[in-house]
């Protein structure tokens, strides 16, 4: 398997919601936004979520560490004349009562969620080995044709302890229909294209800075340094280069044609602790570059695992011109190369640089509030994707601003703080990984306590 960056320095600027309250109890405090089925809701405390793509569907898929339930989340499209929730319910009946197993009816009746009334169906199940299951369905209409399912499965003991929260669960959602989803992702793709047209040359050029250093951690319940288990660190710098510069080794005066063409260059490098007593990490090289019109773009990563003194490396370098784009992921020890090549859907696309930039690129006069929609390119599930991004003012009064983060409609919420002068500050992935800006001789100091090699 090809060593992964993990998530927590992968997509420090690139990528639920944030915490509250939830609105019963053993619901997890961070609700479920399943934006891609325009569905949010609280999940039981501590549920895992994973996320599932095929041909532009996504579900979601919700489970207990203990592996007592699971729960999934997807979309039906319905081909009969006139579906329903209730004659769903009923077809899936007939194809349990078709299989000849014994089954006993626990609920089947109607079920509303907010202004929306769908099926509830609940069964007790026998399967061949004779095991028994409790089988649940929550069939919600969210067009006339289309319908938001959720598919519960756990043991006859655990679903008297569990009908409750499930209960609380379905009490929690709330639910928008095809068009309202439709109109909302149309209204982000305007605000999206309308940022789009304020990344000037300028604009771009004030986005250069020095060199930040940022520490990954996972915060201790003590709230001691100590005590926290560190993930790893990271740096970024912004700065003008020329397009050859992508490769690092190179003297400028050997570059010639589009090699010479200046713009913005990113550079990041990020150390991720694998395994601090094998002394395995992995390491980082990010050049992400951009023409000063947005026209073209090109970028390098590089990923070594390390291992001691031995090392394996992979890299994936981008290059767009225009609308066209080409990545390929590649390895020398592997003998791997894996070319793509992409159509960009719209212009209201943000490219690598720009998505590390977003919080220092946006306004901070209250100007622009709210969410917007961008297409980029993912790395770490290698598509094009639609990204949302919400930005609002701190509520704290410190002038702070905050931008929230979906990377793709399926991935979790990650939650950025930046000053008023645009330096970002913090950040907070769904997992509750904490990047923090830091001087880096009090990293260094961090992970020399703790025998953690820095490089």
């Amino acid at each position: 398997m090809k060593p992964r960056l993990p998530t927590a320095i992968l997509i420090l600027a690139v990528t639920g919601a944030s915490a509250q309250a939830p609105p019963a109890p053993g619901l997890d405090p961070i609700p479920l936004a399943a934006e891609a089925l325009g569905l949010t809701m609280y999940l039981p405390a501590g549920a895992i979520v994973n996320t599932q793509s095929t041909d532009q569907a996504i579900s979601y898929l919700a489970s207990d560490p203990e592996g007592s339930w699971s729960l999934r989340i997807s979309n039906l499209s319905s081909a009969v004349p006139e579906p329903s929730a209730e004659a769903l319910a009923a077809e899936h009946l007939k194809a349990i009562q078709a299989t000849g197993r014994p089954y006993q009816i626990i609920a089947n009746e109607p079920r509303t969620v907010g202004s929306t009334t769908g099926q509830l169906l609940f069964l007790r199940q026998t399967l061949d080995d004779q095991k028994q299951l409790v089988n649940g369905w929550l069939i919600l209409p969210n067009s006339p044709r289309t319908f938001v399912i959720l598919t519960i499965v756990t043991t006859p003991q655990e679903y008297l302890r569990l009908r409750p929260i499930f209960e609380a669960c379905f009490d929690s959602i709330q639910l928008r229909s095809v068009q309202d989803i439709q109109r909302q992702r149309e209204a982000r793709f305007a605000r999206g294209r309308a940022i789009i047209g304020t990344l000037t040359a300028d604009k771009l050029r004030s986005a250069q800075g020095g060199r930040s250093w940022y520490r990954i951690y996972r915060q201790g319940a003590s709230g001691r340094r100590a005590d926290d288990t560190e993930v790893g660190f990271l740096t970024i710098e912004c700065l003008e280069a020329m397009r050859g510069e992508l490769t690092p080794d190179r003297s400028t005066s050997s570059f010639t044609g589009l090699e010479t063409q200046r713009g913005l260059m990113v550079l990041l490098e990020a150390r991720a602790i694998i395994d601090a007593e094998a002394k395995r990490y992995l390491d980082v090289d990010g050049r992400y570059w951009m023409a000063w019109d947005r026209g073209a773009e090109a970028w390098s990563i590089l990923q070594t695992h390390r291992t001691g003194s031995a090392s394996q490396t992979t890299a994936e370098t981008g290059v767009r011109n225009r609308a066209t784009l080409n990545v390929i992921h590649s390895s020398k020890e592997l003998r791997t190369r894996e070319p793509a090549v992409y159509v960009i859907p719209d212009m209201a696309y943000l490219s690598q640089p720009e998505i590390f930039l977003l919080g220092q690129l946006l306004p901070r006069d209250g100007s622009v509030t709210g969410e917007m929609t961008f297409y980029s390119y993912d790395s770490k599930s290698r598509r094009v994707v639609e990204r949302i991004d919400s930005w609002e003012p701190s509520r704290d009064g410190s002038g702070h601003w905050v931008l929230t983060s979906q990377p793709m409609l399926e991935a979790t919420v990650i939650t950025q703080v930046f000053d008023a002068q645009g330096n970002r500050i913090r950040r907070i992935d769904g997992q509750g990984t904490i990047t923090e800006r830091i001087d880096p001789e009090d990293l260094r100091r961090i992970w020399r306590s703790k025998g953690l090699l820095t490089r």
